[in-house]
C-alpha cells in the first residue's frame, strides 16, 4: 500500500531502469584515381528505455517505473554524414598547369579541398506539465494526450491563447501543438491530486539538422625541411539555421505560453577561420 503522508517517492530500485540502443550502420569508403576520396556513413538507430544518463529523471510514477518506456535522449533515428578530400588537379604533374615549376607551382599547385556534410532527424523530447498535479513529488509529471501534437488544425483557439503567432501552423514559437495535451482528471476520491498522465516519454521531436563544413588547405615548402601550412575553415558554410529543442532541453512544458517555442540554435552562424603553421 502507498503511504499517503509521503511527500516524495524516490525511485531507488535501479534494476527497473533500462536503456537499449540498437542501430543499423552502413558506410562506404571510396578512393578515386583522380585524387578524390569520399567516406559516406548512415545510421538508423533507436535508443529506448526509461532512463538516460540521469537515472529516474523521466519517471512520472515511481511505483511503476516499468511503464515509463519510450525514446530516451539522445534518440536520433536517422543520421547521415559525408566526408571528402579532393586534391585539386592543378600544378606540376597534374591535369592543369602540369608543366609548371617554381613560383607558379608553389602558389597554385597542391591545394586540397575537404569537407563534412552532416544531416540528422530531430531528437526526441518529453511533454510535461509545469507543476506536479499528482502531489507525489513526480520528477516528470506528464499530461494526457488527446491528439497528434503535430496536427495544428486541432483547437486553434487554445493555440492562440498560449501565444502562437500563427495558430493552425507550425512556427518557431509553436513547434508543436500544445492544445493536444490536457491536465489529467482528479484521482478517484481526491479533491486536489490528479491521476498520472498518459502521454508517453519521447512523444515530441525537435527540428532536423543539416550542416556543411569546408576546408581549403595547402602546404608551402620553403626549404627541404621547412614548410608553411595554410588552412582556411568554413563552419556552417551555407549559413543554414539549425534550431535547438523546444523548451531548451529534454522536456517541454505544454501548459504555459512559450512552452513549445524554440529560442536557441543547435549550430552557430557561418564562421570562417584562417590559420598558418610553420614547421621545420
Amino acid at each position: 500500500a502507498q503511504q499517503p503522508n509521503m511527500t516524495q517517492v524516490l525511485p531507488l530500485d535501479y534494476l527497473q531502469f533500462q536503456s537499449f540502443y540498437n542501430a543499423f550502420q552502413a558506410s562506404l569508403n571510396k578512393r578515386f584515381s583522380s585524387g578524390f576520396n569520399v567516406l559516406a556513413a548512415y545510421t538508423f538507430a533507436k535508443n529506448l528505455g526509461n532512463a538516460d544518463g540521469n537515472v529516474g529523471g523521466f519517471v512520472q510514477n515511481s511505483y511503476a517505473a516499468y511503464l515509463e518506456h519510450g525514446p530516451v535522449a539522445p534518440d536520433l533515428r536517422h543520421r547521415f554524414s559525408l566526408s571528402y578530400l579532393y586534391e585539386l588537379p592543378v600544378g606540376h604533374g597534374r591535369h592543369f598547369l602540369g608543366n609548371s615549376n617554381g613560383i607558379i607551382d608553389a602558389f597554385l599547385g597542391g591545394w586540397q579541398l575537404a569537407g563534412i556534410v552532416a544531416a540528422q532527424t530531430g531528437e526526441a523530447l518529453n511533454a510535461v506539465l509545469s507543476s506536479d498535479l499528482s502531489n507525489t513529488g513526480s520528477f516528470s509529471y506528464r499530461p494526457n494526450q488527446v491528439a497528434n501534437p503535430y496536427n495544428f488544425s486541432f483547437d486553434t483557439a487554445t493555440q492562440a491563447a498560449l501565444g502562437c503567432s500563427n495558430p493552425g501552423h507550425q512556427t518557431l514559437d509553436c513547434w508543436f501543438n500544445q492544445a493536444v495535451f490536457v491536465a489529467p482528471p482528479l484521482a478517484p476520491g481526491q479533491q486536489s491530486a490528479h491521476s498520472f498522465g498518459n502521454a508517453r516519454i519521447g512523444v515530441l521531436r525537435g527540428p532536423n539538422m543539416v550542416n556543411f563544413d569546408l576546408v581549403l588547405q595547402k602546404n608551402f615548402r620553403i626549404f627541404e625541411s621547412h614548410q608553411i601550412e595554410f588552412r582556411s575553415e568554413f563552419f556552417n558554410l551555407l549559413n543554414h539555421p539549425n534550431f535547438g529543442l523546444p523548451g531548451g532541453g529534454s522536456s517541454a512544458a505544454v501548459d504555459v505560453p512559450g512552452g513549445a517555442a524554440i529560442t536557441n540554435t543547435a549550430t552557430d552562424n557561418r564562421q570562417i577561420e584562417f590559420a598558418l603553421k610553420y614547421t621545420f
